[in-house]
């Protein structure tokens, strides 16, 4: 648990695009008239308008991608906790880091936005028999406040009840 705690998930660059774009903006929105008022020669204002451009350029993308990258890395590593989930390793100690990393990267946040990383039926069928060691670590998991329910719904009584319906213990 404190591994989750530990690691920083990763960076959400739209932030950094905006940064970077902003000057950009500005640049090409006034340096055409500011560049007639002192006299610019026509090789600085290509120069200072090419700067603009690929300044511009550079944080709309950042901006805009921001989300996919911070995606990309959740469903990376959920992906390989669900391979080794689905191998005959049976070493305990390893399907309960594969099951904490699993849940740990089951919701990518950037911004304002958040996803699943993916999907919870499909895993589910991945799963088969280690279905109930996942769902026994999300259940603690959630009781100490560290994740957000992946495969377990919370129910008026506060019971935690799977999307099959059956109760966990």
């Amino acid at each position: 648990m404190q591994e989750i705690e530990a690691a920083p998930p990763p960076r959400d660059r739209g932030p950094l695009g905006c940064v970077i774009a902003l000057p950009g903006f500005v640049l090409l929105l006034v340096f055409p008239l500011a560049g007639r008022i002192i006299g610019a020669s026509a090789t600085v204002a290509s120069v200072v308008i090419g700067m603009g451009v690929v300044l511009l350029g550079i944080g709309v993308t950042l901006w805009f991608n921001a989300g996919r990258f911070v995606r990309g890395h959740a469903a990376a590593a959920a992906e390989a906790a669900l391979r080794q989930l689905e191998s005959d390793d049976d070493d305990r100690e390893v399907q309960l880091r594969a099951a904490t990393l699993l849940l740990a990267n089951a919701y990518a946040t950037y911004g304002a936005a958040t996803s699943l990383s993916f999907d919870p039926q499909e895993a589910r069928r991945r799963l088969g028999l280690r279905e109930g060691l996942v769902l026994e670590v999300e259940r603690v998991l959630l009781e100490d406040g560290l994740i957000d329910p992946v495969f377990t719904l919370e129910q008026g009584g506060g019971d935690d009840v799977t999307s099959r319906g059956d109760a966990i213990d």
